[in-house]
């Protein structure tokens, strides 16, 4: 089973609307058809995301039990993306200049690197990134265990195209919203409006560099 992290960022999210319930085999099945789908064998540079489970990381099978986490349920994103690397095409790139006798033109470098996608990258491995995040049905509302930009992107996109519902990300007000408060806080709470940060000059934030001649100037005085 998926446990939690010793360390690390969390960003929270709300939706809106209906979510099959991770009990029943059509939550499953949703997931089964987003599942992750292996890119070991491509020839191209490629990015593949998909659905996995703890119990499961190559994606083929998923089962209710796979997602209990007590009163929450798990959910895993496998991400894997293949690339040429970079100091391979750089040391044949430049065995080619040397051979030529030159710097290769933009034509020739955009060969170079198709042939070499098309003969090494079916022998690179992918990079594997497993995400993890935990669902709350019954508060709709559910934690993912990363706070990178691209990642959280790619998770709402992926949650958005299995089950159709936008992610909605948590925001101070929104997480107010959310707790159990009588009817004069929820009154002060709608009364609340939002305050600017004051922005600071630059010139106030980082004090101006001191040069060797102000140094000097300072020490003859």
């Amino acid at each position: 089973m998926a446990a939690l992290r010793r360390s690390g960022g969390v960003v929270v999210f709300f939706w809106q609307g209906k979510l099959p319930d991770p009990r029943d085999a059509a939550f499953a099945e949703a997931m089964a058809q987003r599942r992750f789908r292996t890119i070991e064998n491509a020839a191209s540079e490629e990015v593949s995301i998909g659905w996995v489970t703890a119990n499961d990381p190559t994606g083929d099978s998923f089962a209710p039990e796979d997602f209990e986490a007590g009163s929450g349920h798990w959910l895993r994103v496998r991400i894997d993306k293949k690339t040429l690397p970079r100091k391979w095409l750089a040391i044949h790139r430049d065995v080619a200049e040397k051979a030529k006798g030159k710097k290769l033109s933009a034509r020739e470098r955009r060969e170079l690197k198709d042939e070499m996608s098309e003969r090494l990258l079916p022998r690179v491995l992918p990079t594997v990134n497993l995400v993890d995040a935990i669902l709350f049905h019954e508060r709709k509302t559910l934690l993912l265990f990363a706070t990178g930009k691209s990642v959280r992107e790619q998770f709402d996109k992926l949650f958005f195209e299995t089950f159709a519902i936008p992610l909605e990300r948590s925001d101070p007000l929104s997480l107010a919203q959310k707790t159990a408060l009588d009817r004069e806080q929820k009154a002060a709470l709608d009364r609340l409006e939002p305050v600017r940060w004051p922005k600071q000059e630059r010139s106030e934030r980082i004090p101006a560099r001191r040069t060797r001649t102000d140094a000097s100037a300072e020490v003859d005085a």
